[in-house]
Parts: C-alpha cells; sequence; structure tokens
C-alpha cells in the first residue's frame, strides 16, 4: 500500500518518470551496497540491495500494463492494449541490455554493478514477465531485439580472462532465456556437484535399468588408502604354526593402492592455453590507468617487481586496443616508461619497455614526439635522449610501412635502419647491399658487376607476387613531427650540457641521423612538403660539414645523400657550388674511410641527376 500510493500512481500517469528511474536506480546506482562481501570472499550483491531491481522491475511492469490499459478503455480502436504495455516494457529492458551488453561495461564497470543491472534484467526472465516473441521483437532503434542484446552480453561474458562473478552472470542469464526458448542449459560452474552425489545418481540409475551392466567403482576407489599394520623389529616372531593371530594380510600392504594408476586414461588433458592468471601475485592491469599505477609502486611494495612486470607485459597491448583515455594518458606514460630503471634485474624489461614506448610512438604519434621532445630539453643522460631519438625514428618506420623495422634500441644501428629505402649505391657504399661481397672495396665496377648479376638472376627467379599497396600514415604527420625537432635545437641550441662536449657531438649525430631517417621515411607520400622537408635538413646538415667529429661527418654525408634524391634539381644545382668541391676533396682526403666513400657516392650520384636532367 505504501509503495502504491507513494510511487506507484507517479509511475503509471508520467512515462518520463519512469525512464528516469531506470537511469538513476539501475543504471547509476548507488554505491553503498559496495562495502558488503559475500562470506565466499567473492564480491557480491546483499539481500536488501539484491532486492531493489527486483522490486523495480515489477513496479515498471505493472506500471506499463495499467498506464495502457486506461489508455485502451478511452480508446476504443486499440484491438490489443496489452502488446502496447508489453512494448514499452521491453523499451526499458532493451535500454538496460543495451548498456548491459557492451564491452566497456563489461571490461571496467564495478562487479557489484554488474549484478544489480544483471538482477533487473533475470527478474522478468525468471518470472515469464516477458514471452518468447516478446524478446525477439525490434523495439530498439538500431533494429536490435532484446534477445540479441543479451545473448551478446552473455558472450561477452563468458570471457575465461574475466572474473567468476561476471562469468556467472552471463551463466544465469543465459539459463533463463534458454528455458523460456524451451531448452535445456545447464552450467556447471553455477551448480557445482558433490561427488556422491553424483555416486547417488548412477546408482539410481543402475537400479532402475537392471539390464544394463553395473559400472566399474574401481576408479573412484583407487586413491582409498588400505589399513597399514606398522611391525616393530624387537618384537618377538611368530611362525605360521604359532597361536598367534597375526597374520601375513595384516602386515602386507593392500594391493589396492598398486592399482590406482591403472585408470589414468580417465583423467582430462592439461590445457596448454591456461595463461594462470589465477596464479599470479597480482592481478593483470585492465586499463591505462592501472598500468600508471603499477609502474609507480613505491619500492616498500612488497609487490613492487611483479606490479612492474605485469604493467610492461600488459601496457603495449592495452595501447593497440585504443582505448578512451589513450590520448590523456600518453605523456604520463610515456615519461614514466621513458625514465623507468630496471630495479629488479628481470631479463625481459629492456624489450617490453622498448615495446611499451614504441606502441606509443605508433598510435599516438604526434603527443609522444612532443612529449619526448620536452624531455630532451632537460637534464637527462645521454643514453636517454638517445632512446627518445631511436622512439621517434623507430615510430616513423612502422608508420610509414618501412620492410626495415628495428626491434630494440640496444641492438639497432640507425644508419642499417634506413637502408631499406636508400639507393642501391649508398647502400653498396655503406656495406648493407646485399649483393656486395665487401664493405671495403667500393667503386663503379662493383656497382655495374651487382647490377648485372641481379639482371642476369632475376630472369630465373619465380613469377614475382602482386604488388601489396600499404598506406604512409607517418606522411600527413612528418612535417609536425620533424619540425619539433628542428624545433629543439633552435630553443636549446645555447645550451652546452646538451650540444658541447663528447657527449654533445653523439648526441648531435643521432639527432642528424634520426632527421634523415624520418625524411626518408616521408618520402613515399604525395605531397610537396616533403621536398620543403628535403631542402631544410640539407641545410641543416651542411651547416656541420666541417665538424671535427667523425660521427658528426657521417651523419652529415648520410643526411646529404638521403635529401639530394627529394630535392628539386635546380636547388641542388644553384648552391652545387660551394658543396661539391667540399665533397671532391672529402672522398680523397678525409681521416674516415667511410666519409670517403659517402663523399664519392654522392658526388657520382649528383653527375648522374644532372645527366638525366640535360638529356631530358
Amino acid at each position: 500500500p505504501f509503495l502504491q500510493d507513494t510511487i506507484y500512481s507517479p509511475l503509471v500517469a508520467n512515462e518520463e518518470l519512469r525512464d528516469a528511474i531506470v537511469n538513476f536506480i539501475i543504471l547509476s546506482p548507488p554505491s553503498s551496497f559496495q562495502h558488503y562481501a559475500s562470506p565466499t570472499g567473492c564480491p557480491s550483491l546483499s539481500g536488501v540491495d539484491r532486492a531493489v531491481p527486483y522490486c523495480v522491475a515489477l513496479l515498471l511492469h505493472s506500471a506499463c500494463i495499467s498506464c495502457h490499459e486506461s489508455d485502451s478503455d478511452s480508446d476504443s480502436e486499440s484491438n490489443d492494449p496489452n502488446a502496447t504495455s508489453v512494448d514499452s516494457y521491453l523499451s526499458h529492458l532493451c535500454t538496460v541490455a543495451s548498456v548491459w551488453s557492451e564491452d566497456v561495461f563489461v571490461s571496467r564497470s564495478d562487479v557489484l554493478q554488474q549484478q544489480f543491472v544483471t538482477e533487473f534484467l533475470l527478474y522478468p526472465l525468471s518470472q515469464h514477465l516477458v514471452s518468447q516473441e516478446d524478446i525477439q521483437k525490434d523495439i530498439n532503434d538500431d533494429g536490435m531485439s532484446l534477445a540479441t542484446m543479451l545473448v551478446r552480453g552473455v558472450t561477452l561474458r563468458l570471457d575465461i580472462s574475466l572474473s567468476q562473478p561476471i562469468r556467472m552472470d552471463g551463466m544465469r542469464i543465459a539459463e533463463s532465456m534458454a528455458s523460456m526458448l524451451g531448452q535445456n542449459l545447464r552450467f556447471d560452474e553455477l551448480h557445482p556437484a558433490s561427488e556422491e552425489t553424483m555416486d547417488e545418481k548412477e546408482e539410481s540409475k543402475e537400479e532402475a535399468d537392471p539390464k544394463k551392466k553395473p559400472k566399474s567403482r574401481k576408479g573412484r576407489n583407487r586413491m582409498i588408502p588400505t589399513k597399514q599394520v606398522m611391525i616393530d623389529p624387537d618384537a618377538e616372531y611368530f611362525t605360521d604354526e604359532s597361536d598367534s593371530s597375526t597374520s601375513q594380510s595384516e602386515i602386507s600392504v593392500g594391493s589396492s593402492m598398486d592399482s590406482s594408476w591403472e585408470e589414468e586414461d580417465s583423467l582430462g588433458a592439461y590445457s596448454l592455453d591456461d595463461d594462470e592468471e589465477d596464479l599470479r601475485r597480482v592481478a593483470l592491469p585492465r586499463t591505462l590507468q592501472d598500468c600508471f599505477a603499477y609502474l609507480v609502486a613505491p619500492d616498500s611494495d612488497n609487490l613492487a617487481c611483479d606490479k612492474q612486470q605485469a604493467a610492461l607485459a600488459e601496457l603495449a597491448r592495452l595501447v593497440e586496443s585504443n582505448p578512451f583515455d589513450l590520448i590523456d594518458m600518453t605523456s604520463t606514460l610515456v615519461r614514466v616508461l621513458l625514465h623507468l630503471e630496471d630495479k629488479f634485474g628481470s631479463s625481459t624489461f629492456a624489450d617490453k619497455k622498448w615495446e611499451c614506448l614504441l606502441s606509443f610512438g605508433i598510435h599516438a604519434p604526434l603527443d609522444t614526439c612532443v612529449q619526448l621532445v620536452e624531455e630532451m630539453k632537460g637534464g637527462i643522460s645521454l643514453g636517454t635522449r638517445v632512446e627518445a631519438l631511436s622512439i621517434i625514428s623507430a615510430s616513423a618506420e612502422r608508420l610509414s610501412a618501412s620492410p626495415n623495422l628495428p626491434q630494440n634500441p640496444h641492438t639497432k644501428n640507425i644508419t642499417a635502419a634506413s637502408a631499406g629505402t636508400t639507393s642501391t649505391r649508398l647502400k653498396i657504399a655503406l656495406g648493407l647491399h646485399e649483393g656486395s661481397s665487401s664493405n671495403k672495396d667500393v667503386g663503379g665496377d662493383i656497382v655495374a658487376t651487382s647490377q648485372a648479376t641481379l639482371s642476369k638472376t632475376r630472369r630465373w627467379r619465380q613469377p614475382r607476387a602482386d604488388p601489396k599497396t600499404t598506406t604512409n600514415k607517418f606522411g600527413p604527420i612528418s612535417a609536425h613531427m620533424i619540425y619539433s625537432l628542428f624545433a629543439l635545437m633552435a630553443s636549446t641550441k645555447d645550451n652546452s650540457s646538451i650540444w658541447g662536449g663528447s657527449t654533445g657531438e653523439r648526441f648531435l649525430s643521432e639527432f642528424i641521423k634520426t632527421l634523415s631517417i624520418m625524411v626518408d621515411c616521408a618520402r613515399t607520400y604525395p605531397s610537396h612538403a616533403v621536398s620543403a622537408l628535403a631542402t631544410d635538413l640539407f641545410e641543416l646538415a651542411w651547416s656541420f660539414h666541417d665538424a671535427n667529429s667523425v660521427e658528426v661527418r657521417r651523419s652529415v654525408l648520410l643526411a646529404m645523400a638521403t635529401c639530394m634524391q627529394m630535392m628539386p634539381v635546380d636547388v641542388l644545382s644553384s648552391n652545387c657550388r660551394k658543396w661539391v668541391p667540399y665533397l671532391k676533396e672529402s672522398s680523397m682526403s678525409d681521416s674516415d674511410e667511410e666519409c670517403r666513400e659517402l663523399s664519392t657516392i654522392i658526388v657520382g650520384s649528383f653527375v648522374d641527376m644532372n645527366r638525366h636532367q640535360f638529356i631530358e
């Protein structure tokens, strides 16, 4: 009577109130029930909290029926008022079921909140408030029926990686739907049966069917130990003729233990797909925020090592799934990963850290590049700066679908990394060409022999496969990322801690190499900005051509060789008077043999380009 006077009458008269109750009571339940824990240890709703969705489901059903019965009395043209009331009630169920069947709700919502929503959907199914035909109607706006949404939610919840309460919610809904559809479905996890109950059922079946041979109970009793008798070595020895009541059967171990393993074939096979998550000391992180909490765990935490390993193992997979908070968490996690130290001596730490940083560089390249540039401005070590450059160049290669993909910054050669897209002469000069047999002797004869060998063997190869077209995803963002590095040099050019001394020369060489790789990765993108990028990099590299460091001169020549292929011929011709004499002199008098070889190749390439231009 109290509910009928206070809540029931307004519900019947106002449909918006019914929608509000569904949204604020069912889909946004209070957090009071979250302090309850079941005796078994698994989170579970208390009896009082479980009754709330039952009452709401029953009130909505009664209100929808009463509302449309009153409307049918005033409207004489309505032939089936009950059908309209069911449709109104189904619309509320579909609203809740659409949220219940979402992947985000299943993986990220609280377990008790999911149980609360499940009870609301379970009550009308178990009490048959809707029929089989009702749940198959297309009531929702997207044309999906209630049954379709429930099946989708059940499928998501039967994933083995989810917790037991979430899986049991899906099983309960599945059993109720099967019962409504006239099918028999039973999950053993919901209805665990003891071994004694199974034995009693089998014995009752054997008694009901006397013709059927009884099954051997040998396998069930094979683990029951036989009573053993301890023998005192100092006791008096009795023979068979003595009056002692002790017999050999009392001093021998029962033979039942000898045959206890005869039925090993009845045991189930071990699952090789088991990830043994239940044996972990810490649960695997499911969100980027969980990974952040694991990575910044204090050293005083006894589980800090396990948390760090779990976060590094799952972070790359979470980033690839493109979560909704990826952009918000990218800067924070990139900074944490860049400065993360191997405090626990893990053998896979470096590889996992590289994979995580590279996944951010692929799926959030601009935010990752901006954060890495900001970190390089600070007072960090040379190794950390070089690692940041390696991440940027590796991300550019992955996004441009380059065939030569670096795996780890500790084993990656930046010069070799760009070999997949450089010219044939430059590959031979650097000793990276597959057909060259020597890394030292480079000249026109070797080039001609290598090309002749390729032309001879190419005709005898198997038919070539159809070329695959891949999209250069780095091209549209190449200008932003490359000029962010230019801005780094412009803003810190007076900072001696970054560019001064031997460490500054090493960083400058890696900096120019990284820019060369990025420009080379953008070459396949159809845009006029690529030639502008190549021209700017060529001028930047030329400003360091007379450096004393051999590494800097090598990177300068590599950048010039890379940019020449993308620069306009008129720009090259207008500035050739200042750098061609230097290259000719370097090819003969440079102290480094690799610099001499590169200078020779660049001059030869420039001569070939001018010859082709003259012929055209």
